[in-house]
């Protein structure tokens, strides 16, 4: 009986500690993909002081949050956003729309494959 006890007790809070994980990567992703798309819009709409200022801003966001992510989710996706993360900057600091914009989507998209990957599902779980 005291095995069972222990057991469940461990269960329960093995659960709510995957729950506040996921709701916390969910929302550093959140913030992260807000940032993102400040950058996006500023370079749309060229504005690259504007655009270089948020990217840094998006820099410093990931760096506060880098370490973090990195507990929960794969390190080729976080070295891939990383990477482009520092080309966004150089695309920035260039005036170079197109590269820029590329960069930017590939963060987008990175940053939400993160999300869906660590979402509690069936697909996920087998």
């Amino acid at each position: 009986m005291k095995s069972t006890i222990i057991s469940f007790s461990i269960f329960v809070l093995m659960l709510f500690c995957i729950i506040f994980s996921i709701n916390y990567l969910n929302t550093i992703c959140t913030k992260l993909q807000d940032s993102n798309i400040k950058v996006e819009k500023s370079i749309q709409s060229s504005s690259w002081k504007e655009a270089y200022e948020n990217s840094q801003n998006f820099m410093e966001e990931w760096e506060k949050y880098y370490p973090k992510l990195s507990i929960f989710s794969d390190h080729n996706e976080i070295e891939d956003i990383s990477n482009e993360s520092q080309k966004l900057l150089q695309h920035i600091k260039h005036k170079n729309s197109e590269e820029s914009l590329s960069s930017a989507n590939v963060i987008q998209n990175s940053l939400k494959h993160i999300r869906e990957m660590q979402q509690l599902n069936i697909q996920n779980l087998f």
